[in-house]
């Protein structure tokens, strides 16, 4: 089964067919993301900026799934603001001048894209690979941090899965990457 394929539902998770309309499982509208026109840049830390992408609209079926490694897709982009191929990475505001913080991680700083706005921590939540893909774990964000409307508790590793759409306080997102075959 091509694992690129299809809409994900936001209220079971379950994949459904590219076309649908309303989730095949459970009823609920697939809706594709709203539409983004900012065209600035976001920085990743010591000298890596991406580019936002260009006028469009993004959902788990549209998502590019890079090779290797994870992109992680804002709420309307068409393009990935980061494809990360590191082992585990943070997303949230970044340290905001203290070089001590980031000097042995690597932070996705969301400021650009209004996540003081819009509830993100500084350090609000971390992905890591698993023996499966990739799994999401909340810092102990203040605003808490949501995979399919469902509430992560803090500090405990939760399964992320391709086209996993993402709410860190109001700030959503949605992460592509090619499942890891069954062994």
């Amino acid at each position: 089964m091509d694992t690129d394929v299809g809409k994900f539902c936001p209220a079971c998770g379950k994949r459904n067919p590219a076309e649908a309309d309303v989730c095949q499982f459970c009823k609920t509208p697939l809706e594709k993301m709203p539409l983004r026109n900012d065209t600035s840049t976001i920085n990743l830390g010591r000298e890596k900026t991406v580019p936002v992408a260009e006028e469009g609209s993004i959902d788990a079926a549209t998502a590019t799934s890079p090779p290797k490694g994870i992109a992680i897709y804002l709420a309307g982009d068409i393009k990935p603001i980061a494809v990360m191929y590191e082992d585990e990475f943070i997303l949230g505001r970044g340290s905001e001048g203290n070089e001590e913080d980031v000097l042995n991680e690597t932070i996705i700083d969301l400021r650009l894209y209004g996540a003081l706005e819009k509830g993100v921590s500084r350090r609000h939540l971390m992905i890591r690979r698993s023996r499966e893909g990739y799994e999401a774990i909340d810092l102990g964000s203040m605003n808490g941090t949501f995979i399919y409307e469902k509430w992560l508790a803090p500090h405990q590793p939760y399964p992320l899965y391709n086209g996993t759409l993402v709410r860190m306080g109001n700030f959503r997102l949605l992460v592509a990457f090619r499942d890891r075959p069954k062994s």
